[in-house]
């Protein structure tokens, strides 16, 4: 099913849920969504804040199982070495590149902040000058506090933020950022990667490959069949868990792109398609918990068979 207008590319995995206060599940964002009007008025504006936060927890959460199923590989190939070194237990996703994106969806909650106060008559003034302070922040911010690729969206993003001075009308304002919005989502779903040989994807799959070929050093070196097996057991699941993760930082890009597609969808005042919309983030949902689901067992299927093969 393909998105409505905004650039992104179909979709087949899930977010991961949400956690905290703010990050409540994009389908709020979408059902509100669906009763908008080409005239909406304050109580028919999306929670777009809300979905941002989500995804901002989806990406922390993908992070971070990334680096805690590549550590458990690392561990377990530890186990049969002679010695232990630091090289041995490398890090793919560092709390430096997680703050990278939290910053960046820093920015946007800011923008969905401000939206919020210009629907509210006695806060529409402070809203005024809070988006042109974003925009003049975006413009000061170092292209490295950002991720890799991200800091053009965000310029065009601020530089737009700019013109909303004087703007009164919540309607006008989203219509002026949405171009921003557009190259903003745009950026990030290009960080992490239109296929496994770009962005973050790109970096992840490079590290399992890495883990695949000390792997296949140890089936050379294996004195019998029976060690032999247990590297290709080893390996094979390796390879489910490299797949299965791709899969994950595919479905965070096409949550970005989602985003983007909603933001779209307010800017026009359309809400075709906002149902169609719900049904893809349901079963992103679902596919993306199977997926998580089916990692751990694999990982513990792994791991008790070879503790049931040990003499």
């Amino acid at each position: 099913m393909p998105y409505p207008p905004a650039g992104a590319t179909p979709a087949r995995t899930a977010p991961s849920p949400a956690r905290g206060r703010r990050s409540w599940p994009l389908v709020l964002l979408l059902t509100v969504l669906a009763g908008c009007t080409a005239t909406p008025d304050r109580e028919e504006i999306p929670q777009f804040r809300q979905g941002a936060a989500t995804a901002n927890q989806q990406t922390a959460q993908a992070f971070s199982d990334i680096n805690a199923f590549l550590r458990q590989q690392q561990i377990e190939r530890a186990m049969g070495l002679p010695t232990l070194t630091e090289g041995e237990f490398l890090t793919v996703l560092g709390d430096e590149d997680v703050a990278k994106w939290s910053r960046a969806f820093a920015v946007i909650d800011a923008y969905a902040a401000s939206l919020e106060k210009l629907l509210d008559p006695q806060r529409r003034d402070d809203a005024q000058q809070e988006l042109v302070k974003l925009g003049e922040t975006i413009g000061a911010l170092d292209g490295r506090q950002l991720p890799a690729g991200v800091a053009g969206g965000f310029a065009t993003l601020g530089g737009l933020l700019l013109q909303i001075k004087g703007e009164r009308d919540a309607m006008r304002a989203i219509r002026t950022a949405n171009p921003g919005i557009q190259a903003t989502f745009s950026t990030m779903m290009d960080a992490i990667g239109a296929d496994q040989n770009s962005g973050v994807r790109s970096v992840v799959r490079n590290t399992w490959q890495t883990m695949l070929a000390q792997q296949s050093v140890d089936f050379l070196r294996a004195p019998d069949k029976d060690t032999k097996r247990a590297v290709v057991q080893q390996y094979v699941t390796t390879m489910d868990q490299r797949d299965a993760q791709d899969a994950s930082l595919a479905a965070l890009r096409r949550s970005l792109g989602l985003l983007a597609s909603a933001h779209a969808e307010l800017a026009a005042g359309r809400n075709d398609g906002a149902q169609g919309l719900i049904d893809l983030v349901q079963r992103e949902y679902a596919t993306y918990r199977d997926q998580v689901d089916a990692i751990r067992k694999q990982r513990e299927a792994a791991a008790s068979g070879q503790q049931g093969a040990a003499p």
